[in-house]
């Protein structure tokens, strides 16, 4: 696994178990460093094709499709209905904000 995909410290399902918010329903989500970057790309464009989000993110357009394959299954993103873009969902700013907040400052 490349060092830009190793799961964040802190980022998965027992952290949030530590932390006892109360929002049990949602499970934990390691994001990657690839994943954090496509969120926040999303995050600011609002909604794009996964050509332009490699392409603002500097990731490669195949892994850059892969990881909106695996975040659309986790909920954190949304393919537009009738298009090839993507739009980040509410969970995926909640889980950006959980799981960037340790390091981004």
């Amino acid at each position: 696994m490349p060092a830009s995909d190793v799961p964040t410290p802190n980022s998965g399902s027992d952290a949030e178990a530590e932390e006892g918010d109360g929002d049990r329903d949602r499970p934990g989500v390691a994001l990657t460093r690839s994943d954090e970057r496509v969120l926040a790309y999303l995050g600011d464009a609002g909604t794009d094709y996964p050509a332009f989000v490699a392409s603002n993110t500097g990731l490669y357009v195949d892994h850059v499709e892969s990881r909106l394959d695996a975040l659309e299954a986790l909920g954190l993103v949304a393919r537009v209905p009738g298009e090839e873009v993507f739009r980040i969902t509410d969970d995926g700013r909640d889980a950006l904000r959980d799981d960037c907040a340790p390091w981004s400052d």
